[in-house]
């Protein structure tokens, strides 16, 4: 009984000691390479699933570019600013217009909450970013 108590109060412990992957932050320093990869995307609107590369933008450290965004085959760029990467308003595709933001879950998900204005009819997406 005595060796059952100890084996429950040792997996508890282990337990306690292990981090949650939505705890974990992005490296301060540079937050901007937590996003990068490339990322197998779920976008809930539609069902439609497509592929995002994200790339540091060379011309400014604290932006990210985000290649095929919202299935588009254009590119946006993002503001990071810890965990979050903010997309402004910006026009791509064939004259879409996309703005919204992206958390950082864990190392391999992001959710995007973003809307989309196509010919003028507007559409609030969520995404759920996979590695």
């Amino acid at each position: 009984m005595k060796k059952l108590q100890l084996i429950s109060i040792l997996f508890i412990v282990l337990l306690s000691g292990c981090a949650i992957d939505e705890d974990v932050i992005p490296d301060e320093t540079d937050p901007a390479s937590a996003f990068v990869g490339t990322w197998s995307v779920s976008d809930n609107a539609l069902k439609l699933n497509y592929e995002v590369t994200i790339t540091k933008n060379p011309l400014n450290s604290t932006e990210v570019i985000l290649s095929n965004f919202a299935g588009s085959g254009d590119a946006v760029t993002g503001l990071v600013t810890g965990k979050t990467v903010t997309i402004e308003s910006q026009n791509v595709g064939s004259n879409w217009e996309v703005g919204g933001s992206g958390v950082y879950k864990s190392a391999s998900r992001l959710e995007f909450t973003y809307n989309l204005v196509i010919g003028g009819d507007s559409e609030q997406r969520f995404a759920v970013f996979l590695k």
